[in-house]
This record gives C-alpha cells, structure tokens and sequence, in this order.
C-alpha cells in the first residue's frame, strides 16, 4: 500500500481504562460519529463494546451499521432525524435527541410504538436543545406517549479551555433544568460531559460522552497532565520520486514557489482528495527519516512535493503524515478533530491488536468492487 492509517485497538483500550479511572461511578458512552472520527466504525465499535456502556452516533445510517454488524449495547443520536426515519429507530433500537415541542409532537403523532429519547439541553453551546426559558415546553413532553424519554443532556463549548467560567455557567443552567424537570420524568441517563468536559469538569451527570480522547488525542494541549493519552492512528505514505532541481525552478500549481537555491525534492502521492488539506500548500510538514521536511507549492489532489534536500531518501521510503497532529493543525488554523475526520476513504485503515494486523477495511476497494 502506498498510504495507508494504522489503528491501534490496543491503544483506544488503554484510553478508556484511564479515562474511567477518573470518574470510575460514570458511565461511559463512546462517541462513534463520523465513521469513529475517520479511524474505522464497525471494527472499533466490535473492538470496545465489552468496555464501554453506549454508543453515540450523528446519524441514522452510522446506527444502523453498527446494529447490522452485530452490536447490541444501547446507540443515541446525537442530531437531528428526518420524522419518516423514527420508524427505523424504534426498528433498530436507536434513541434520538428532542429538542423541540412541535417537532416532539409531530414524532409522537406519527409512530405508532415508542421510541426512546433523550432531552436535548441548550446549555449555551447555541446548537440544539431546550433552553432555560423552555421549562414548560420540556414538561409537555410527558404528555408524548409514544416518547419513552430516558435521559437529558446537553454539551460543553468551553470546556476545553483554561477559562472555565462560561462551563461552570452551563452547568449551573443544566442543574437547574434538572431540578426543575427530574420529578417528572425518570432520567436513567444524565449526560453533558463531552471529552473535556470528562477529563476535567465536575457535573451532577451520570455519563460522560467521549469522543475525541477515546482516539488518544486531547481536545487542547493544556489537558496533557489531566490523563495520559495513547494516539491510536499513524498516517504513513511513502515517496514515489526523488528528483535534483536546479535554483529557480516553479513547484506545483501557480508557481507559488520557486526553489531558492538547488534542491532535492520528493514527490509524496497524497493530496487534498486524501484529506491533506490544501492550505498545507507551503506550509505543512511531513516526517521522513526523522526529519520534518516542508511541502514546497500548493498541494494537489493526489500528490504533493516535499523538501528532501540533505537528505538521503529514495523511492518507497516511509513519510509520517502529522507526525504533531497538533502543530500541524495550528500550521493552517484549524484543530486535530478536522484533520483526523479528513482523512480520506481512499486511505486503508489497517488495525492492529496484541501487536499484529488483524484486519484492514479499504473503503475505496469495496465501492470499486461492487
């Protein structure tokens, strides 16, 4: 394989046990959204059940592929859902997020078996939920017989950063929504701790909803002394030409870089199609032999060229892609969350367990093949 992401099952176990270790009384919820955050749905999902308590998904579809692949531990939505796929819900045993009256009786009018819900709370995160004002509106749902409404949650916008004052607001907010709906309802599931929120905040929820920090990266680098992580993925490639140019010749698209002096230069067969995105043109950085060697010219969409000058490198040597996920995405102004989920489905994901390959899903292979 020319490219390909290592997934280290061994090391998202690991991040779970430490990540208990914390808050050993709290349930645990794996947040499995956007095809595990790029890293591989199903083969996680098979991997970890054992360990965690639930699943969380964005949408129906990644739902219904872990169900159909064998999991059978509860599974939530975590946003919105067409009102002729309840239905399928209540089929495949998904709960789903309410976070509107109207929208709530629309559902409830339109199935004729019970779905499970869990109450969506607008903490202040301004995406989806109930907010504060909204008392009467979330007491109405009681009324919803088809709703069998089973938790209520809401999400941190902040907790990722040292200033905590606007988290400690939003707990204070859901506290007390808590107070105000718990005894009418029979919450069996409380949850508003997303990754940061379960590495550091203290909140009166029963669950903590980790996504991120499940894969081994930390939501910010001020978080590294909270719990020690284990990066699971390693983007490899390898380089496909090395070539001698002379000062002053064009590299890449608009000749948005002119070699300064003469360079060895190697060209590296991933682009934007593969998710390396083109603002790395002349900017990012790629590890060959233990040297950070920076792409010269705008990325393509297959392809990239690197500075390998001084260097002893030839075709088939291995290229670490993101070797600082971290600094990588302070490169462009972006975060590891959008670099990892870029990764793109033309890349295999190889897993290893114990140490050895045990499986490898080329998403790219499967569409060809059917």
């Amino acid at each position: 394989m020319e490219s390909y992401l290592n997934v280290n099952l061994d090391y998202i176990d690991r991040n779970i046990e430490n990540i208990r270790a914390l808050k050993p009384n709290k349930l645990f919820c794996a947040v499995l959204k956007a095809n595990a955050y790029g890293l591989g749905l199903v083969p996680i999902a098979q991997s970890i059940e054992d360990k965690v308590d639930y699943f969380a998904v964005a949408r129906l579809e990644e739902a219904i592929c872990l169900r159909k692949s064998g999991i059978k531990k509860p599974i939530m939505l975590l946003g919105y859902i067409a009102y002729n796929e309840v239905d399928e819900c209540i089929k495949y045993d998904v709960d789903i997020p309410i976070y509107d009256l109207s929208y709530a009786k629309k559902i409830n009018d339109n199935i004729n078996n019970k779905v499970n819900v869990h109450i969506s709370i607008d903490s202040g995160h301004g995406r989806l939920g109930f907010r504060e004002n909204q008392i009467d509106d979330i007491l109405a749902l009681k009324n919803l017989h088809n709703l069998n409404i089973i938790g209520i949650f809401s999400h941190y916008s902040t907790a990722d950063e040292i200033d905590l004052t606007f988290t400690k607001l939003q707990n204070e907010r859901f506290e007390r929504i808590l107070t105000n709906t718990s005894k009418y309802f029979d919450f069996k599931y409380i949850h508003i701790e997303n990754s940061a929120g379960a590495l550091k905040i203290k909140s009166q929820s029963n669950m903590m909803r980790v996504g991120l920090a499940l894969y081994g990266l930390y939501p910010s680098i001020e978080m590294q002394n909270n719990v020690k992580l284990y990066q699971s993925f390693e983007f490899k490639t390898h380089i496909s030409f090395v070539k001698n140019i002379e000062k002053g010749m064009p590299i890449s698209y608009g000749r948005t870089y002119i070699t300064e002096k003469n360079m060895q230069i190697a060209t590296i067969p991933i682009g934007y199609a593969d998710g390396f995105l083109r603002a790395f043109s002349n900017v990012g950085e790629v590890l060959i032999k233990g040297k950070l060697c920076r792409v010269l010219g705008r990325v393509c969409m297959d392809q990239i060229m690197v500075d390998v000058t001084d260097l002893d490198v030839s075709i088939d040597d291995e290229v670490i892609v993101y070797s600082d996920i971290y600094e990588e995405a302070n490169k462009i102004n972006t975060i590891s969350y959008e670099l990892m989920t870029d990764i793109g489905m033309r890349i295999p994901r190889v897993y290893i367990k114990n140490g050895k390959v045990i499986d490898m899903i080329n998403y790219l292979g499967e569409i060809y093949e059917n």
